[in-house]
């Protein structure tokens, strides 16, 4: 560090805001030549100094200018270089003294950062030459950052909105954002009078720690709406349509009644749009009355809307640049004459008219809806005019975003292609099949120019998000005991877009361990290569199976999203009985042995997402072959089918179904089928509410072979089933990955002397069992965890009034 400088003879230029600094810099270096200068010209140079500055070598034998800089001295920096502030400075060794550039100096200086005080200072050196001190005082660095008073919402949960971090220099811009983001989470979280301040506390060294002191105060409820003026649109649907809710008891758990002024004033919006769909284009909805309690614990909100009339669409036509024949256009159209007036009809029925133009190529193509309003006969004209362009091709697509993921992955998916015309559709199916992949959180596809008028430029962007997985757990359950679960899977194994997992899961009832992998494109061809291999034990209610086994298989898609697959199977099967119940008449159901079978399943998915959809279907079929030339033991076929839709709903909620159906037929009419492949129903991933695998048919048998053995009944398992899952997900802590959900479920097992839908032991209404229940699914870092009780409609002696089950995956 360089020494203080200690000579008497210098000019001091005052030390103010920038704004006042820069015109007195300049003011003091006019009187330089006059009475000051000539009081510093007695002295010699001051005894201690700096290392001189090596911009300029100086010639000793040289006449030194009179304003010339001869040297550059540096005072007060601790831990910043002297020679790192030289460099800042416009003003160099061997240049003449300018007090423009000085000012310059000034802000270079400080825009560093580093600095809570910057003087400028000079002193005339008797034998010619002026010698240019740069004086500062370093700001403090921070020691650490503390939280006080923080009791309801952790330092974990404040962690993002902390810009203030250790070991830095002292910003109080960023103190003072940091204090505002700390209050704001507060206020998110439902505290509405909390108060942040900051304080800094000094330390010796030249450092400090930064306080944030919270003074949380009581939570802010929601206590009460009042929609007033709402006539036409009762008030229940206006609430509907709000985030911003009454708070309730289970608020604690939910988060309702929470006031966040950002989505309220979103809800504002979505008032006045609910009242434009229903025709009303003159709504108004007044500022709201937002009061406090007297203990200022609650508060009440009253809005005031003005509904003004309902309007009816009255004449539609179209004009501008048409390039289909006006009645095509109109056959398009959502909205028709006489129904009542609707924003949200009238944006599907434009972006109806962009696709066709999208499609042949405008891909700037631009409808405005031009209304004219009769006041008199309360409807609204709408006419459609299209300027429709250029028609543009597509000279490159550009992917970008993807660190990880390979090129060539992505754009397998798209439906657009360099070189062809632009189509909206292909655009839009192309974002579908990319994000349909699973491996990015955010997929969004823009244009802009190309190099030529007629061209444009496709950038896929995408976001990508950890699709290898590791997890070790460990669960307890009322059915299984004890459920250990393993997994190491990579859904996108090495960026090329192929699946490696290996898993398993171990319980008191049933163990798994799997190899599994899966190439979507096998060999970059359009096949679809996957290979299973697998060794199972699975603890049944009479007996246990053991198997090992694999399959491979071989898929095409012939058209999109519609894909056939063929496939070989081979399994070793081991069956024991747990006690010597069934006698001679159950003897030859518990077989062992070999099953070589042969299958072909045809899958139509149209699912918006493979792994968490929300929107769409799948339908899927399979025919499997176990004839003796295949050289197994068990000769079979199996049928198997099943179908699953997705509907989304208002406020990030799901409706779903699944509906699964199988049937298996014995090609050995000499013995019957083996116990082990027919159908059980039950557990969480069938029938919730009742035990695993208890839904079946049953036969009474004796335990023994003695002719005064007990009697008992026999769970033998049913050649046809069908199930029926009905689910309402919807969110609870959508930021932590929870959410609830409420089910139906219904189905049954059926004996090879039943048909589908009859059911002769239990004389059931169409032969199903019913369920209902509720639950909630984490969607953890480690997969997706399943909570759920089950309530039997159709109850049985054995089963319980409630039965709670737990398990890691999706369902459907």
């Amino acid at each position: 560090m360089a020494p203080p400088f200690t000579g008497r003879s210098l000019l001091r230029l005052p030390v103010l805001p920038l704004r006042f600094l820069v015109p007195l810099l300049a003011a003091a270096w006019t009187v330089m030549p006059g009475r000051v200068l000539a009081q510093a010209n007695t002295g010699a140079p001051p005894a201690t100094s700096t290392p001189r500055s090596a911009d300029a070598p100086v010639d000793p034998d040289r006449q030194v200018r009179e304003d010339e800089v001869t040297d550059i001295r540096v005072e007060g920096n601790r831990r910043v270089e002297a020679e790192a502030i030289r460099r800042a400075l416009r003003t160099k060794v061997g240049a003449d003294l300018d007090t423009s550039r000085s000012a310059e100096d000034l802000r270079a200086i400080w825009a560093l950062g580093y600095f809570s005080d910057v003087q400028l200072l000079a002193q005339r050196l008797p034998a010619g030459g002026v010698i240019y001190v740069v004086r500062v005082q370093e700001r403090p660095s921070i020691h650490a950052v503390k939280l006080a008073g923080n009791e309801e919402i952790n330092q974990d949960d404040l962690k993002e909105s902390i810009e203030v971090k250790p070991l830095t220099i002292l910003d109080m811009d960023t103190v003072r954002s940091t204090q505002k983001k700390i209050q704001e989470k507060y206020i998110e979280k439902g505290y509405f009078l909390a108060e942040v301040s900051h304080k800094i506390e000094p330390l010796a060294g030249g450092q400090v720690d930064v306080v944030f002191t919270i003074e949380e105060n009581s939570k802010v409820m929601v206590k009460d709406i009042v929609i007033l003026g709402a006539e036409k649109i009762p008030v229940s649907r206006l609430k509907d349509v709000m985030l911003t809710k009454q708070g309730g008891y289970l608020s604690f758990l939910t988060s309702e009644g929470t006031y966040r002024e950002e989505v309220f004033q979103r809800d504002l919006q979505v008032i006045q749009a609910t009242y434009y769909d229903e025709g009303f284009i003159n709504v108004r909805v007044d500022k709201p009355n937002v009061s406090l309690s007297a203990d200022k614990r609650d508060i009440y909100i009253t809005l005031r809307v003005t509904e003004g009339e309902r309007y009816d669409i009255g004449k539609i036509d179209f004009s501008g640049d048409l390039v289909v024949p006006k009645e095509e256009l109109a056959r398009l159209m959502n909205t028709s004459t006489g129904q009542n007036f609707s924003r949200s009809k009238l944006g599907t029925d434009i972006q109806a008219i962009t696709d066709v133009y999208y499609d042949r190529g405008y891909a700037y193509a631009n409808i405005n809806p031009v209304t004219n309003i009769n006041a008199d006969q309360r409807t609204v004209d709408l006419t459609f005019d299209v300027q429709k362009g250029p028609q543009v091709s597509i000279e490159r697509i550009e992917v970008v975003g993807n660190t990880k993921t390979r090129d060539k992955v992505i754009r397998r998916e798209l439906r657009v292609y360099e070189g062809e015309l632009y189509s909206g559709t292909g655009v839009r199916r192309s974002k579908e099949r990319v994000t349909a992949l699973g491996f990015f959180e955010t997929v969004e596809i823009n244009q802009k120019p190309g190099s030529r008028g007629d061209s444009i430029v496709l950038t896929v962007e995408v976001k990508e998000k950890a699709t290898g997985t590791f997890q070790v757990g460990l669960g307890f359950s009322n059915v299984e005991d004890f459920i250990f679960t393993a997994q190491v899977s990579q859904n996108n194994f090495l960026g090329w877009g192929q699946s490696v997992s290996a898993s398993a899961q171990i319980s008191s009832l049933r163990s798994l361990v799997q190899l599994s992998f899966f190439d979507p494109y096998f060999l970059d061809t359009n096949y679809i290569f996957s290979a299973d291999f697998f060794r199972t034990e699975s603890n049944y209610v009479d007996f246990n199976r053991r198997s090992t086994g694999g399959n491979i298989g071989l898929g095409y898609q012939l058209v999109e999203d519609l894909l056939v697959n063929v496939g070989y199977s081979q399994e070793h099967v081991s069956v024991s009985s747990l006690s010597s119940i069934g006698g001679v008449l159950l003897a030859n159901r518990f077989l062992s042995g070999v099953t070589s079978s042969a299958r072909l399943s045809v899958t139509y998915d149209k699912r918006n997402n493979r792994l968490f959809p929300s929107q769409g279907f799948i339908h899927y079929g399979s025919v499997e072959y176990a004839p003796s030339f295949l050289g197994g033991t068990f000769l079979f076929a199996r049928y198997s089918a099943y179908s699953r839709l997705y509907f989304p709903l208002p406020l990030g909620a799901v409706f779903k179904t699944n509906a699964t159906v199988g049937y298996i037929q014995s090609l050995d009419n000499q013995r019957p089928l083996p116990i082990s492949e027919l159908y059980y129903l039950g557990g969480i991933n069938s029938m919730r509410g009742y035990a695993l695998r208890t839904i079946s048919p049953s036969l009474l048998a004796p335990i023994s072979a003695s002719p005064d053995a007990t009697i008992q009944s026999i769970n033998v398992g049913g050649n046809k089933q069908f199930i029926l899952n009905v689910e309402l997900e919807f969110p609870i802590f959508e930021k932590a990955g929870i959410r609830g959900v409420v089910f139906y479920d219904a189905g049954n097992a059926y004996a090879s002397n039943e048909r589908f839908f009859e059911d002769k032991q239990n004389k059931l209404p169409l032969g199903l069992f019913h369920s209902v229940g509720f639950g909630f699914r984490w969607f953890s870092p480690v997969g997706p965890l399943r909570f759920e009780w089950g309530i039997p409609l159709t109850k049985r002696p054995d089963d319980q009034p409630i039965l709670f089950e737990f398990t890691i995956g999706n369902f459907f």
